[in-house]
């Protein structure tokens, strides 16, 4: 990973300094404030790679400091934290642009890598036998999926690509020379001109004139593809909570060999 400017949003002081502590030995240029105002004040006058930010914060919280951060900045990376998880709000954290929503204690091994996860998906681990993985189900893939660019990814935004797609935006900007994806824009251009649903993008429709001239929440497809997408989310959160859970009772059982990895509470 490159040396990397880092703001840690932490109202713990002891969390708080051990996550500074830790970055920094690891090479990176690290900032640690207590409170959502603070973090917005020092992220207006810092260009920060990526933050790390505690769900319950004094004032604003995570949630909403996550939010007013990816409004100034689409592409910033943003990582929340909590010692209070719920599948609420992991996925409302998704909804906002999250990398990843990791629960206290965690590994540094595993901070670490969600700090590269800028584009990529979660590692699939093994799933526990008392609680198997539901079956998921790519309804809306995304164009930069059809495109061989991203791994596996929902479209949740009914390929308005070029309006308000923050996934979109960061892509084509990082990406801009790749001659993969281009076939994809020049079809969401055709559907434009020809008033063409833009859900044939997804593969299900072969054609359908669009009805609604792209109001697409007064359109009843758009609202029943949505439901479906908005499923598939749950789904995804779902497993990756199950996953976690596999995870930590794998640890638990090789904890009589000795702990390797270090936490952070």
């Amino acid at each position: 990973m490159d040396k990397e400017a880092i703001l840690v949003v932490e109202d713990e002081d002891i969390m708080r300094d051990s996550l500074v502590a830790w970055l920094s030995a690891e090479g990176h240029t690290v900032h640690g404030v207590g409170d959502g105002d603070q973090a917005l004040t020092e992220f207006s006058v810092e260009d920060y790679d990526a933050m790390i930010i505690d769900l319950k914060l004094p004032g604003r919280n995570g949630l909403d400091v996550l939010t007013e951060v990816k409004k100034r900045n689409p592409n910033a990376r943003v990582v929340i934290v909590t010692a209070y998880p719920s599948h609420d709000t992991e996925v409302e954290a998704q909804r906002r642009g999250a990398l990843d929503y990791l629960s206290k204690p965690f590994e540094l091994a595993r901070l670490r890598q969600s700090l590269g996860w800028a584009y990529e998906q979660p590692e699939i681990l093994p799933p526990l036998v008392e609680e198997p993985l539901l079956e998921e189900e790519n309804i809306s893939p995304c164009i930069w999926t059809q495109a061989g660019v991203a791994p596996d990814r929902l479209c949740t935004l009914g390929y308005r690509c070029n309006s308000g797609c923050r996934f979109h935006t960061a892509m084509s900007k990082k990406h801009k020379a790749d001659a993969r994806i281009q076939p994809y824009l020049d079809k969401l251009t055709y559907l434009a001109g020809c008033q063409q649903c833009r859900y044939v993008m997804g593969g299900e429709l072969s054609s359908r004139s669009c009805p609604s001239l792209y109001q697409c929440e007064a359109c009843e497809l758009s609202q029943a593809v949505q439901e479906r997408v908005d499923q598939q989310l749950e789904i995804k959160a779902e497993n990756r909570r199950r996953k976690r859970a596999a995870s930590a009772r794998r640890r638990g059982q090789g904890e009589g060999g000795g702990r390797t990895a270090k936490l952070i509470h």
